[in-house]
């Protein structure tokens, strides 16, 4: 579903929710994607999981955090700062907050149809 004209949705307009493990969550559902603000609190690690359809694009905005996933039958993992973005695609994957302070990231979450659309990117923008 296209708009032609902005959609602004205020913080408030988003569900919020608080996890059991203290992560806070505001989402903003959307016709094709969802999109959420998370607070991860020093010394929380979520609860492992994935998903069959939907690909999840983190983009950390303040904070470091370590990224844990399973490929291949290993456990594998990664620290991401601000202004790094991970594709989780459909792996197993958690976040664990060691840094002493909160992380704030984003995520992205997508149901991809296969299609390359980075030349529409690149070149869908019209000067008025």
């Amino acid at each position: 579903m296209r708009t032609t004209t902005p959609l602004i949705c205020r913080a408030a307009d988003g569900k919020e929710a608080v996890k059991p493990d203290g992560t806070a969550v505001r989402y903003h559902l959307f016709p094709e994607y969802e999109i959420h603000w998370n607070e991860l609190p020093d010394g929380v690690t979520q609860q492992w999981h994935h998903h069959d359809t939907i690909e999840e694009t983190v983009y950390v905005v303040a904070g470091r955090m370590l990224l844990h996933w399973r490929e291949d039958g290993r456990e594998r993992t990664e620290e991401l700062g601000v202004g790094d973005v991970a594709r989780l695609g459909t792996a197993p994957h958690t976040w664990e907050n060691k840094s002493g302070d909160p992380v704030r990231f984003i995520v992205f979450k997508l149901v991809l149809d296969g299609v390359d659309k980075r030349e529409i990117f690149r070149n869908d923008k019209q000067l008025d």
